[in-house]
């Protein structure tokens, strides 16, 4: 259900959970203009549900999440980042691609997935550009693709440039 609601869904404003497919059957999330963290778990939420098949057969669809740092958190940044990668993990994301500095602080996003079991699931890139790199050479059909962060980090780039090679429809604006 709420993966049928939010294909209908039309954003407000843009990059606020604007919703696009691609030819290969890739489905994009572009959810970056603005991140905190209730907004970045109920777009994980959604992600996970989107990701998942209503039928019994094992779904051959990805759940990858492309998150950067929320901004404005103060003293209480490093926890709740640290959250966000551990409610990754407990959603069941099957790819976690953080985005920034391996010391700042959406560095504890990966560290959170790392300490709730996620193994090899979370990467550390250090820019947008290395983000769409990476996650391009491993998209294939089905995947669902969430990309979150405060509009500082440009992750709105990311989205862009996934649905651009990809030959999206409908794509971020």
């Amino acid at each position: 259900q709420v993966a049928q609601w939010l294909s209908a869904a039309k954003p407000v404003s843009g990059r606020r959970m604007e919703v696009a497919s691609t030819a290969e059957g890739v489905t994009v999330i572009n959810d970056s203009y603005n991140a905190n963290p209730e907004s970045m778990g109920a777009a994980l939420h959604a992600l996970a549900a989107m990701a998942k098949r209503s039928d019994q057969i094992r779904s051959a669809r990805r759940a990858i999440a492309v998150l950067g740092v929320m901004g404005e958190l103060g003293a209480q940044s490093d926890a709740a980042h640290a959250e966000i990668g551990r409610l990754a993990v407990r959603l069941g994301v099957d790819e976690l691609v953080v985005i920034g500095p391996a010391d700042g602080e959406s560095a504890a996003i990966a560290r959170g997935a790392s300490e709730q079991g996620a193994g090899g699931l979370s990467v550390i890139v250090p820019d947008v550009d290395a983000a769409i790199a990476h996650v391009r050479g491993r998209l294939r059909a089905g995947d669902v693709v969430l990309v979150k962060a405060s509009k500082v980090a440009g992750l709105w780039r990311v989205a862009d440039a996934l649905l651009a090679s990809a030959g999206g429809n409908g794509g971020a604006r």
